[in-house]
């Protein structure tokens, strides 16, 4: 028992030095860890943002990087909400609540999709804040994730190699050639990604990966497929990619009080900032029976509505955007 209270000492004493500012924990006396709900008590102004930013959010150099980006006049900006006359109307018989007007209204004013320019004969993209599996309380607490919506997709939080190296990279149907991204020695909980252990580089190149048909019992080839040769990984100095993809959470005023997150989708020319679109989305948490404390914003309802499924509302965009010499066959949900 006294060995295992002084590793769960380490590792904390490790996520306090070196971790993200996402995965607080406190060590209890059985030595277990556990998540500590996050509080933002200090704000930061950036370029990028109408209002200051919770520090936690700028933890890294992309963090940093997505944050500063300037969109163009054509988005749509902030504007004021009346909670007051909100509270009055949700008085009313039938009228929604403070927090449903609210969503409402930033839905009405701000959310949707924009783009400004599209890119041909791509051959790969820099994909600029993969995560890692968001563990503990972290998408129960209202404070807890910068931006619920980005945050539940599979292709951002599906912290392995086969799911990294395929989400942009899956002939035919997807034709992205190589997809680079900062490599990490730890995800925002803290723990190892081990399979980028051995790189020594800043970054990675992720690539190869193919897929085959699948065969019918009648030897004829099926519509589905299965993986075929695996993702390679290698280490780079730099990205080489001309454009990149991000994310960041939005701040609106007294959004997580109503159990609401903003966030953007973004894809810009690396060297330039130049935007070249913006996809916003806000989500609306339902109420968690675990007390009025929690969120559920795994279940969250979303404006613009998703589109197909969530791995299909990050790959869209980048289809839609950045056109690679051979379209892509991928058939969207509808």
């Amino acid at each position: 028992m006294k060995l295992r209270n002084q590793v769960a000492l380490a590792l904390l004493a490790i996520a306090q030095l070196s971790g993200p500012a996402y995965a607080q924990a406190v060590v209890e006396k059985s030595g277990r860890v556990i998540y500590t709900p996050i509080k933002w008590e200090k704000f930061v102004s950036v370029a990028g943002q109408p209002l200051p930013v919770p520090e936690q959010w700028l933890q890294d150099e992309e963090a940093r990087i997505a944050h500063s980006l300037k969109l163009p006049d054509a988005v749509p900006k902030m504007l004021p909400f009346d909670f007051d006359k909100a509270r009055w109307q949700a008085l009313m018989p039938g009228k929604p609540n403070v927090a449903l007007q609210y969503f409402n209204h930033l839905c009405d004013n701000e959310a949707g999709e924009w783009i400004f320019r599209k890119a041909e004969n791509v051959e790969g993209l820099y994909f600029a804040r993969p995560q890692g599996m968001p563990g503990g309380g972290m998408m129960t607490d209202p404070y807890g994730p910068e931006a619920p919506w980005v945050q539940r997709m599979p292709g951002v939080v599906d912290d392995s190699l086969r799911r990294q190296g395929s989400m942009f990279v899956s002939p035919p149907h997807l034709m992205f050639r190589f997809v680079e991204q900062p490599r990490r020695y730890l995800n925002w909980m803290n723990r190892t990604v081990a399979w980028q252990a051995h790189i020594m580089e800043p970054y990675i190149r992720l690539f190869g990966y193919t897929t085959q048909p699948d065969v019918n019992p009648d030897g004829t080839f099926a519509e589905t497929r299965r993986p075929k040769d695996p993702a390679q990984i290698i280490g780079i100095a730099a990205p080489s990619a001309r454009y990149a993809y991000t994310w960041r959470g939005l701040v609106r005023e007294r959004d997580r009080e109503h159990n609401i997150a903003g966030a953007e989708l973004i894809i810009y020319e690396r060297e330039s900032k130049e935007i070249m679109a913006v996809r916003r989305n806000f989500v609306v948490s339902p109420k968690n029976a675990r007390g009025p404390e929690k969120t559920l914003w795994e279940l969250g309802a979303t404006c613009p509505k998703v589109r197909g499924n969530m791995t299909e509302e990050l790959l869209k965009l980048a289809v839609d955007v950045l056109k690679t010499a051979e379209p892509p066959t991928i058939v969207w949900s509808r």
